[in-house]
């Protein structure tokens, strides 16, 4: 279960998020709705802790996620998947690399232990072989699918 309480972000004197409240229960969608500009990709990026709230907490199953260290805030991200818009894709990075990139940053494994779990993913989204290749050259469908 994913609460956040009463959470505020403003950028400057432009107020993104003004008392936002919610609770997202584990096994049920939860989608987060709303028109242009009016926060939804700064709420996620909260519930993430890309963007700290300026006020509000953050609960993840009972443990608030503002209060926790880095270290455990790195350990819950390992079980949170997050698509951008746009693709998100580092244009200068082959795909293979996109995908690696969070391996990189939040695991131990080694080398060849990533390389397996890249071309696992390109396989289950019928994008094997794509590993060398740079998002300019895969389809915007395909570059969805390597997110």
């Amino acid at each position: 279960m994913i609460e956040f309480k009463d959470l505020r972000k403003s950028f400057g004197d432009k107020v993104v998020l003004d008392g936002v409240s919610h609770v997202m229960e584990t096994g049920k969608t939860n989608l987060i709705i709303g028109t242009s500009g009016s926060g939804k990709t700064v709420l996620q990026k909260c519930l993430v802790g890309l963007f700290e709230p300026d006020e509000g907490e953050i609960i993840y199953d009972g443990v608030s996620f503002t209060d926790m260290t880095e270290d455990d805030r790195k350990l819950l991200r390992q079980q949170i998947g997050m698509l951008f818009q746009g693709s998100a894709l580092f244009d200068s990075m082959t795909v293979e690399d996109n995908i690696k990139f969070p391996l990189d940053m939040f695991t131990n494994d080694s080398n060849s232990q990533k390389i397996k779990r890249v071309n696992e993913v390109l396989e289950r989204v019928n994008l094997k072989d794509a590993n060398k290749k740079f998002p300019a050259e895969i389809s915007g469908g395909m570059k969805n699918a390597s997110v």
